[in-house]
């Protein structure tokens, strides 16, 4: 794998895991809803989405 691919799956945990830390999750833990749903479920969920979607991204380039 090249250097940068892999700078990049790196960069991808790193940010998921400030993202799912304790202060930054409370900002999201509130009564606000989307669509019915509660605001932190939407936040954890799209966040995770988005990840893997940009790792599919990283490694599809990779694998080409």
């Amino acid at each position: 794998m090249k250097k940068r691919h892999q700078q990049k799956l790196i960069l991808i945990s790193i940010v998921l895991f400030f993202l799912w830390n304790v202060p930054f999750v409370t900002i999201f833990d509130g009564e606000a809803q989307i669509f019915g749903f509660p605001m932190f479920y939407v936040f954890i969920f799209l966040s995770w989405l988005v990840s893997i979607v940009l790792t599919y991204i990283i490694l599809k380039k990779f694998y080409e």
